[in-house]
C-alpha cells in the first residue's frame, strides 16, 4: 500500500506554490488526495497551477494569493480565520517561498534590496507560522521550513539570503523545543540542487539536466510530513 495514503483529507497550506519546488509539493499533495491550500504572489500563476492540476485529474486546490513582500501579520491573522472557517484545522503549513536577486558584495547591497529579501525570507514565514500555529496545534500538525547549504551561503556574496537561512534554521530550532511537548513537529529540509529558476541565477551555465527533479524532491517533503 502506497505508504502516502494517509496523507489523504489532510489539511495542507503550501507557500511559495508556484516555484519549482512548490509546484511539484504541490501535485505530490494533490495525487494523494489532499486538501490543498496554495499560495503565492501571483493570482494568474496560481490560477494556472490549479489549471495543471485539473487537467490531471486531481482535487481543486484553494488559492490564497498573498504577496508576502507586502503582507503583515494582520494578514496572516486573517488568513488563520479562513483557514479555521473552512477547515477548522491545519495539517501542515510548507514553507517554500523565497526572495532572491543575484549575488552582490555587501558593500553594494541596497537596503531596500535587503528589507524586501528580509520581510520574503524571514519576518513572512516567522509571522505566518504564529498566526497558523493555533490551528496546526489543534490538528497536532507539521510545520516545515526549506533551508539551504549553510556551508555554501555562508561564503562572500550570499548577502542577505545566506543570513536569511540561517536564522530560519535557528528560529526553527526554537521553535521546536517550545512545541515538542504539544504535539507540532517543526523540521527544516535542505532540498538538493534542483534546476529552479534561483539556482539559475547563480549558476546560470550549469547543465540543468543532471540535477534533482522536483518532483521527487517534493517526495521528502511527503516522507517528512509522515514522521511525528
Amino acid at each position: 500500500m502506497d505508504k502516502y495514503h494517509q496523507l489523504k483529507g489532510k489539511t495542507y497550506f503550501l507557500t511559495g506554490a508556484c516555484g519549482g519546488l512548490g509546484s511539484a509539493i504541490a501535485l505530490r499533495l494533490s495525487q494523494q488526495q489532499a486538501n490543498l491550500v496554495i499560495s503565492d504572489k501571483s493570482p494568474k500563476t496560481l490560477d494556472k497551477l490549479c489549471d495543471e492540476l485539473l487537467k490531471r485529474g486531481l482535487p481543486e486546490p484553494v488559492i490564497y494569493p498573498m504577496d508576502l513582500i507586502g503582507a503583515t501579520p494582520n494578514d496572516y491573522i486573517q488568513l488563520a480565520k479562513q483557514l479555521e472557517k473552512h477547515f477548522g484545522r491545519l495539517d501542515g503549513l510548507i514553507h517554500t517561498a523565497v526572495e532572491f536577486g543575484s549575488l552582490s558584495p555587501f558593500i553594494l547591497y541596497e537596503a531596500s534590496r535587503w528589507l524586501k529579501e528580509m520581510q520574503v525570507n524571514v519576518n513572512s514565514p516567522i509571522f505566518l507560522t504564529q498566526a497558523l500555529l493555533p490551528l496546526l496545534l489543534k490538528a497536532k500538525g507539521h510545520i516545515i521550513f526549506t533551508s539551504d547549504d549553510l556551508n555554501l551561503t555562508a561564503k562572500a556574496y550570499w548577502g542577505q539570503y545566506g543570513v536569511a537561512k540561517a536564522a530560519i534554521e535557528q528560529f526553527a530550532k526554537i521553535l521546536s523545543q517550545e512545541c515538542e511537548n504539544q504535539g507540532v513537529k517543526v523540521s527544516t529540509l535542505t532540498p538538493p540542487p534542483m534546476p529552479t529558476t534561483l539556482r539559475a541565477k547563480v549558476w546560470p551555465s550549469e547543465d540543468a539536466s543532471k540535477l534533482n527533479k522536483p518532483t521527487e524532491v517534493a517526495l521528502q517533503y511527503l516522507d517528512e510530513l509522515l514522521t511525528s
